[in-house]
């Protein structure tokens, strides 16, 4: 089939309702995302040519408009899958005027250059910490932990407007940016602090005092670490910020702080005995095989030689404080970082169902579009066309002069990364304009590319190998403007010659095949997929299109257009086998051969 047909079906996906379905994939996740009978490496040279069309071109048109500004950054971006490892060689990289000119490190990047990741550091904290710490550490009360919360909390003020709650707070509450703490709960971003600082040094600054009306304060009040110069760890930086006022209760809502990681950095530290560092290298960057990622700024010629380096000083990468390592202090690559994001994805170093728990919301945001987990920003996408959501599994970095997201997309296996550096004040932006670009490119194609697997993989009919028994199924792929949802779809059930369609079990309807148990054996090897029949068309939300039509004016009448599957789901059985349940037997590429109708207890083969 040429590549025009293929598109041409990736269109006719996308000419139907706007609606939804179970939370997770519509079909089993995409396994070629590299062969030329892929969709994806199409739509990807597609997008880098419209990168090149902007930044190397210089050209302006509608494609390009939105990029306006970002050739004064330099980033790398690339794809990685779990199905296809061979998706890891589909990267972008953009070498600014910048680098160009630098004085020390590359001039020129590619998926082994090295860049400081900021805040995606604290994914790396909580993975660590997942492999470092059991259920129960994560769970323990700070004042449990160390000390110096203890003797906060032995003092007996508890008033919770002016004193943090330390015994209420654990490290999954650190983790999950719920714990309420103040945001630069120690001194280095206080006002005050600033301007003595400037003082002693002969540097200008803003003096609060006469130019923001503050009263005199005794400089003793911002703790332990006020005259360390930045050089604060442990005790004296737990003394600085215990003592400050929370901004909220503990998990009341979710608020970006980087004291959480901070704290939780300590926290670790305190209960393995071991350095944030080495609990890095042991439980992560060895086993992964990380060679371009690093806790400490990289010192080796090499390393510099290949070191995306802006605005630092002669000697390469700026700095930071060792308190702020958890927070925001590793340098990666784009190489390793698709190994770091394939290994979460494909449970390499944690059990699968260690995995699917971590990775869901812990508390949502005021949006409907965002949530939060430990520590993942979880972007929900709404697919233009369907209304389909498709959760990311994110994590932001945006500091200084650099900056990178790292997005996992659990239901296609796969996800894509980039890092990003510049002097630049909008760097951020741009490059959030980089990741809107890939995402709206990526998102429909992944989805195209498994639904044209599907249709190879499943449709057809499956008959009874004997030839006594009138038993049959037929799957075809809807695609009709006149039926709301597209997918797979049982157009026919013959069962011992009963057409079960037409029974009070179906009552006519041509139930949608939804994944529910993925291929439990390694890819290149046969096992089973299971699905769920969906019998119900969904809205995504109260407030979309066609909602009106069906009577709904707000949540509680829009409750069953939106969530009724959820609540129907398993709901018939038949002699302890759910009647909506269908496994399909696949072989090592993937393709059905059986399918198992739970209830009727047979084997059909596929014609």
């Amino acid at each position: 089939m040429h590549i025009q047909q293929y598109f041409v079906l990736l269109l006719s996906l996308y000419a139907t309702a706007s609606l939804a379905d179970y939370l997770g994939p519509t079909y089993p996740a995409p396994i070629d995302l590299t062969s030329p009978h892929s969709l994806v490496p199409v739509a990807w040279k597609n997008l880098t040519n419209t990168f090149d069309s902007y930044l190397k071109h210089h050209l302006k048109n509608q494609d390009t408009i939105a990029l306006e500004g970002v050739e004064n950054i330099t980033f790398s971006a690339g794809l990685f899958s779990i199905h296809d490892p061979r998706a890891k060689k589909l990267q972008y990289h953009y070498t600014s005027q910048e680098i160009l000119n630098a004085t020390n490190g590359t001039h020129n990047v590619d998926g082994d250059s090295i860049y400081r990741i900021a805040s995606a550091t604290k994914l790396f904290t909580v993975y660590a910490g997942m492999l470092a710490l059991t259920e129960e550490e994560w769970n323990r009360p700070l004042t449990e932990i160390n000390k110096a919360f203890a003797a906060v909390a032995e003092q007996g003020d508890k008033d919770p407007i002016w004193h943090v709650q330390w015994d209420k707070i654990t490290p999954w509450a650190l983790a999950s940016q719920s714990s309420g703490i103040p945001r630069e709960g120690w001194p280095f971003a206080d006002s005050l602090w600033a301007y003595l600082s400037n003082v002693k040094y002969g540097l200008p600054s803003t003096n609060p005092v006469t130019e923001w009306g503050m009263p005199p304060v005794n400089a003793s009040n911002l703790g332990a670490c006020w005259n360390t110069d930045g050089i604060c760890y442990g005790q004296d930086a737990i003394k600085s910020v215990r003592s400050q006022p929370p901004v909220f209760l503990p998990w009341s809502t979710p608020m970006y702080a980087n004291d959480n990681f901070m704290m939780l950095g300590l926290m670790m530290s305190n209960i393995t005995g071991h350095t944030i560092e080495d609990i890095y290298q042991t439980t992560l960057f060895e086993p992964l095989g990380l060679k371009s990622t690093f806790a400490s700024v990289p010192t080796s010629r090499n390393d510099l030689t290949r070191s995306v380096i802006v605005g630092a000083p002669e000697s390469g990468f700026a700095i930071l404080p060792a308190l702020s390592i958890p927070s925001g202090g590793i340098f990666s690559s784009i190489n390793d970082l698709a190994k770091f994001g394939i290994s979460i994805l494909n449970n390499t170093l944690l059990s699968d169902n260690t995995t699917r728990k971590w990775m869901k919301p812990s508390i949502h945001t005021a949006s409907l579009t965002y949530s939060m987990g430990a520590p993942w920003e979880i972007i929900r996408y709404i697919h233009p066309s369907t209304g389909k959501i498709t959760d990311l599994y994110t994590k932001l970095g945006d500091s200084g002069y650099y900056g990178s997201n790292i997005v996992l997309i659990p239901e296609y296996g796969a996800g894509f990364s980039i890092i990003n550096a510049g002097t630049t004040s909008s760097r951020g932006d741009l490059s959030n304009i980089v990741l809107d670009y890939i995402t709206t490119t990526i998102l429909p194609i992944f989805e195209a590319q498994a639904a044209l697997e599907a249709t190879k993989n499943y449709i057809g009919t499956y008959v009874s190998s004997d030839p006594n028994l009138n038993s049959s199924l037929t799957i075809a792929f809807n695609k009709s403007r006149t039926t709301p949802h597209s997918g797979l779809t049982i157009t026919q059930w013959i069962s011992n010659g009963t057409d079960v369609l037409n029974t009070k079990l179906f009552a006519g309807l041509k139930p949608r095949l939804l994944p529910s148990i993925s291929k439990q054996t390694p890819d290149g090897a046969k096992g089973q997929v299971a699905f769920q029949a969906s019998l119900v068309n969904q809205l995504y939300g109260y407030f979309a299109p066609g909602a009106a039509k069906m009577g709904v004016i707000g949540p509680f009448t829009g409750q069953y257009a939106t969530n009724y599957d959820w609540l129907i789901t398993d709901a018939t059985h038949y002699a302890g086998k759910g009647t909506n349940l269908f496994v399909f037997d696949v072989d090592a590429k993937g393709r059905a051969g059986a399918v198992w109708p739970a209830a009727a207890r047979v084997r059909l083969v596929r014609r």
